[in-house]
């Protein structure tokens, strides 16, 4: 590329990344807030994570757009190509993670609506490692930092492996009442969106 249409490139490449950093804010709050709506049972913070969801939708189109225009028009070679295509895969990730949010809050709203479960706290160690594990994998695409992508990797298999217990437990719970079960079927869903939120962090 000639220097012009290179700087033009990068700059046109800084644009769809600090789009992406912006959607990746906003996926991580949509989260937070449905989670704090469970833990808290505020079901207002579920409906702003539900509303909020359309947002991210919005921009992910956008940034698709976007990158599309830079292929199209810059016809980038093989290293800027990845970059480009890499990116756009990064946000087609992150509106899941604020999908699998959205799913997150319309459960915790009906769990909020049912009596209170003791073993809901059980899912907050869940939650923390999936939080982090999406830290780790934003903070490795906007530093650029392979050490960070590989520590969210391993993050993910914890994760994995804190869901199933959480499962095997509130199986057991379950099988042990004769209480209404709603909220626990409801809390094992939970678990496994978080759990999905984290193979997308894998995937960024």
């Amino acid at each position: 590329m000639h220097d012009h249409i290179l700087t033009s490139f990068n700059h046109s490449l800084t644009s769809l990344r600090e789009q992406v950093l912006t959607m990746s804010s906003m996926a991580k709050k949509n989260l937070g807030d449905a989670m704090r709506g469970l833990l808290e049972r505020d079901t207002d913070l579920c409906n702003a994570a539900i509303a909020a969801d359309q947002d991210v939708n919005e921009l992910e189109k956008r940034i698709d757009q976007l990158g599309m225009q830079v292929l199209l028009k810059f016809q980038p070679t093989a290293h800027d190509l990845r970059q480009v295509m890499g990116t756009i895969r990064i946000a087609n990730n992150l509106e899941r993670i604020s999908d699998q949010a959205g799913s997150i809050a319309k459960r915790a709203r009906q769990i909020n609506n049912l009596p209170e479960i003791p073993e809901l706290k059980l899912i907050e160690p869940v939650y923390h490692l999936c939080a982090r594990n999406l830290e780790s994998s934003i903070q490795a695409f906007a530093t650029a930092d392979t050490e960070a992508a590989a520590q969210a990797r391993l993050m993910d298999k914890e994760l994995d492996a804190a869901e199933k217990a959480l499962d095997s437990s509130l199986l057991q719970v379950m099988e042990e009442r004769h209480s209404p079960l709603e909220a626990y079927l409801h809390l094992i869903f939970v678990a496994r969106f978080l759990e999905r939120v984290g193979d997308h962090a894998k995937n960024i």
